[in-house]
């Protein structure tokens, strides 16, 4: 990587007399390829412009398909035919050190066309090439190695650091100008320093004068549930937030230590000191301040970081076998990245006219909000958690002894959150033929038919402290038992706040998913799609899953291909949106007679 900055522009001038040398006529095209180039980077960027896309030719040979690209010093490559290479041909490949690597075009000249010199002052000099060639080059780098370009440093976001310990830093990030009247993400960045392996979670209460949360007030509340990075590792999480200031010119968020708690590995911890950022407020609209602080990075800045020549294609996988390399997997989605032609709008047009608009259901980034939306999808606070507890009983295990445990933070944060919880143990599953996990909810004496069931008998009570986002759980023994640890699983889920009528409907007992057809009659080997109705809630997205093994193979979709051989087999749905709402669907595979029937 190298520099790119092709100033300062000085152009031949010609005047009567003049004698034009090989350093003339070379400045002359010096100055066309680098205005070309200038004009290349700054309004389109680097990217793929049409074609180059990558196919396997077979499990050692992939074909790159011609096409145009402008790499990171405005450069245009033009590959006029597809190339055919095996994966070990490729330049690079025997400096690869892993089995993952990018497949990457780069711009290449070639001296071409032999002619006589005639001013050659030697034999062996008395032949030039007459044309330099322009196109480009394929090579292989390894994924984990490539580094990323330095982005040119830019004012629109501001920043402070929430709290820092040994393992874990959090800063809050908003744009440093916001217009009246949006919705604005405020930015929570959690990085991990060390290579310990701590859980982080918070749970904090904010203050603004610019934002107003869920009700009308200027403060707002932010919930993370547990989570682990690994080392260098930073996730962001985003928070919408409405824009409300009224006529000032300024804004600030405030964040009070008193009012911030950090758990790191099961530790509760608070900020040193608060934390405060201070906005400026605009009355120009959204996409103005983006032109504006876009339009602000000075020349210097934009070359300073440098360029890129490599223009990545494909991402490749592949396994060594001996001397030879076998494909395994090509992936451009993601890697390849392409430059929006102004030429191909009427043709996206055509495509766009495809698409409908977002479904309330798309996914949302973790702590954001799509776009359009409905209020109650807004994921400001998780919905659904779970976890284990312990409850230490010692060899004091008689009848009618109760216990308890210690204070359990759920991560759901304040507010009606509704907590069970049941006995977990490990049995062999007959017929999965392997050690399953069990839960059970409610009394474990209606199951002392089972031998195979390992869990003391309790009654289990639940106190749950809403403000506090935690709960407590006792445990009275009905039986004396030799255990000495209770071992137990528990659900919470939120009671979502607003009054939307849906949402809640989904999470009360009315709402429920069934099969259209609970039985479906299908030949060995023969595909069907497995549908369902919703009762009293609106379409979700689906999980799929065979409750045996050897049962046929099903899609994330829904399409079950029967196995070869008869049977019934059985399907669980779930709404991936409210693991408590399921249904079974049941496959009979069944040969057909010589009449079809």
């Amino acid at each position: 990587m190298k520099n790119n900055n092709l100033l300062p522009f000085e152009r031949n001038r010609y005047y009567s007399g003049k004698l034009l040398t090989t350093a003339d006529f070379q400045a002359e095209q010096a100055y066309l390829g680098n205005k070309r180039c200038f004009v290349n980077g700054l309004l389109h960027g680097s990217g793929v412009i049409c074609g180059l896309s990558v196919y396997t030719i077979d499990d050692i040979t992939l074909m790159v398909e011609s096409g145009v690209a402008v790499d990171g010093y405005g450069r245009d490559i033009v590959l006029e035919n597809s190339a055919v290479r095996k994966l070990s041909a490729i330049e690079g490949f025997e400096e690869v050190k892993s089995d993952n690597v990018y497949l990457c075009l780069r711009y290449a000249e070639e001296a071409v066309q032999p002619v006589y010199a005639v001013g050659a002052s030697d034999r062996e000099g008395e032949y030039e090439m007459n044309r330099i060639r322009e196109g480009g080059t394929l090579f292989l780098i390894d994924a984990d190695s490539e580094k990323p370009a330095a982005e040119p440093k830019s004012e629109f976001l501001t920043h402070t650091k929430l709290y820092a310990d040994a393992d874990y830093a959090v800063s809050l990030v908003v744009p440093a100008v916001i217009p009246r009247g949006y919705r604005v993400r405020l930015g929570i960045d959690v990085e991990k320093l060390s290579d310990e392996d701590k859980a982080f979670s918070m749970a904090g209460t904010f203050q603004s004068t610019a934002f107003v949360g869920d009700g009308d007030e200027h403060e707002f509340r932010v919930d993370i549930p547990p989570f682990t990075l690994a080392f260098g590792e930073t996730r962001h999480i985003s928070r919408v937030l409405n824009v409300k200031t009224g006529d000032a010119a300024e804004a600030t968020v405030l964040a009070k230590a008193d009012q911030c708690k950090v758990v790191v590995d099961g530790k509760e911890r608070h900020p040193q000191s608060n934390a405060m950022l201070r906005i400026a407020v605009t009355d120009e609209a959204a996409d103005e301040v983006v032109e504006r602080e876009i339009a602000k990075i000075s020349l210097e800045a934009r070359s300073a970081g440098g360029a890129a020549e490599a223009i990545k294609l494909a991402q490749i996988k592949f396994e060594r076998n001996g001397s030879v390399c076998i494909i395994d997997d090509i992936r451009e989605a993601g890697v390849k990245h392409y430059i929006r032609a102004a030429s191909n709008d009427a043709k996206r047009n055509e495509f766009l006219a495809w698409f409908l608009e977002p479904s309330p259901y798309a996914a949302v980034r973790e702590g954001g909000q799509a776009d359009d939306a409905p209020e109650y999808f807004a994921p400001r606070e998780p919905v659904y958690a779970t976890g284990f507890c312990e409850i230490p009983i010692g060899m004091d295990g008689k009848k009618d002894k109760i216990f308890h445990s210690h204070e359990i933070i759920h991560g759901l944060g304040s507010g009606d959150v509704h907590v069970s919880v049941g006995f977990e143990y490990m049995a062999m599953d007959a017929k999965l033929e392997v050690q399953s996990k069990n839960t059970i909810y409610g009394d474990p004496s209606l199951f002392e038919e089972k031998k195979e069931v390992p869990v003391p008998h309790a009654d289990l009570a639940v106190r749950v402290l809403c403000d506090r986002g935690s709960f407590f759980v006792a445990a009275r023994l009905t039986k004396n038992t030799n255990y000495v640890v209770l071992l137990l699983r528990w659900v919470a889920v939120k009671f979502p706040v607003g009054e939307d009528r849906s949402i809640r409907t989904q999470l009360s007992g009315d709402a429920s998913i069934s099969p259209v057809q609970p039985t479906i009659l299908v030949a060995p080997n023969e595909s069907c799609f497995v549908d369902v109705r919703f009762k009293n809630m609106e379409a979700c997205a689906l999980a799929y899953e065979l409750t045996e093994k050897n049962s046929g193979s099903i899609t994330p979709d829904g399409i079950y291909t029967a196995p070869n051989k008869e049977g019934v087999n059985e399907v669980r749905i779930t709404c991936a949106d409210n693991i408590f709402i399921s249904t079974f669907a049941y496959v009979v595979v069944k040969k057909k007679d010589k009449e079809g029937a």
